[in-house]
């Protein structure tokens, strides 16, 4: 059965990126075991993100989209998208060494945290709320990562 993309609820999306986050975790650490350098193993995945990013690029500017996109979108508003490929590139840098050095399943939970960054940014800056919910859930995340990184 195809499904169209945006059928898909956010919560798929979500546990897609979990799943894709596990994979790519997993392999870098089997990596890492098999004594791979960190800097090529990260290199390598570096260009294979630049080679997706292409297909993307080249699919949405023949359709037209990208070129629509560009020319709606304030310059400034532009390097949001910039500054956070930086930021990935640099966390993928940080996630890579991390598991390569250390235990994978602390170092994935402590990066996993990042739910808890951007439930504040949400917040402070675009001002979702912040439920009794998700604040028990966002102490649950902080106790569970301190659990997997004290008793390895």
């Amino acid at each position: 059965m195809d499904m169209e993309l945006s059928t898909i609820p956010w919560w798929g999306y979500a546990l897609g990126t979990m799943a894709m986050f596990g994979v790519t975790n997993s392999l870098l650490k089997f990596a890492a075991h098999e004594n791979m350098d960190s800097i090529f193993a990260s290199q390598i995945l570096w260009l294979s993100v630049g080679i997706f990013g292409l297909i993307f690029f080249a699919y949405y500017y023949s359709t037209g989209s990208f070129t629509t996109n560009l020319l709606g979108t304030s310059s400034l508003l532009l390097v949001v998208p910039i500054v956070a490929g930086v930021c990935l590139a640099a966390g993928m840098f940080f996630i890579k060494k991390a598991v390569a050095i250390g235990p994978a399943g602390p170092a994935t939970a402590i990066s996993a945290g990042n739910a808890i960054l951007v439930a504040l940014f949400a917040y402070v800056v675009l001002k979702e709320g912040l439920s009794t919910p998700k604040l028990i859930g966002m102490i649950m995340v902080v106790a569970g990562i301190i659990v997997m990184s004290v008793f390895v």
